[in-house]
């Protein structure tokens, strides 16, 4: 199997991590949260050498992760996918707290996912890992194969995702970690919506919001 590369760009006055995911020598890649900018992420793309976006996985529906979407999709082709249950915030634009940003919008995303969903996209197997807490239908996106997991604002490098947005739950947001991510194997290393990347093992050892 070819070599997974991860690149990052940090977009949005929030420093939403946006993820170009892909394997080496493909002909497609994968756009993980494109923040607010949808025209900058695109470049990138391009810049990497890519005329195709094989999809555009969202990992909840806050503006300052999903704001680029439409235009990403506009530009590319690409279909949007999100999980089910956050199909209320996408489209709402108080919920989504997309005018914090800009414009305020609402949209549907193309295909929605269930808990435990597998995918191949971009020669990349995916499951979706169910983790409500930040949002209802907030999701994370597990490649075993490659041993990470892309965990939007669930959890953070020594931190977790805010609980006090429409749907939010600090009870369920902690579940979802112990539950979703703390049983993940402990090399698994993780990709937050924002700062630094981290692993399984340090968040159960240093993280003082999951203990």
């Amino acid at each position: 199997m070819a070599d997974l590369k991860i690149k990052k760009r940090i977009l949005s006055v929030c420093q939403t991590n946006c993820y170009y995911v892909y394997r080496e020598g493909a002909d497609e890649i994968v756009v993980i949260d494109p923040g607010d900018m949808g025209d900058v992420v695109y470049e990138d793309v391009r810049s990497l050498g890519f005329t195709k976006v094989a999809g555009i996985l969202l990992t909840h529906g806050h503006g300052d992760h999903t704001g680029g979407a439409c235009r990403l999709k506009e530009l590319s082709g690409a279909k949007i996918y999100a999980y089910e249950e956050e199909a209320e915030i996408l489209k709402d634009p108080e919920k989504n707290l997309s005018g914090w940003f800009g414009q305020a919008y609402g949209f549907e995303a193309d295909e929605y996912f269930s808990d435990n969903q597998e995918f191949d996209m971009g020669k990349i197997h995916f499951k979706v890992l169910h983790t409500p807490g930040h949002t209802q239908g907030g999701c994370c996106y597990y490649d075993e194969a490659d041993s990470c997991c892309f965990c939007g604002d669930t959890i953070f490098n020594g931190s977790v995702g805010r609980t006090d947005f429409y749907s939010g739950s600090a009870r369920a947001l902690i579940d979802s970690i112990q539950k979703r991510i703390f049983t993940l194997p402990p090399d698994t290393k993780l990709y937050p919506g924002h700062n630094e990347e981290t692993t399984v093992t340090y968040e159960m050892k240093y993280n003082p919001c999951c203990r």
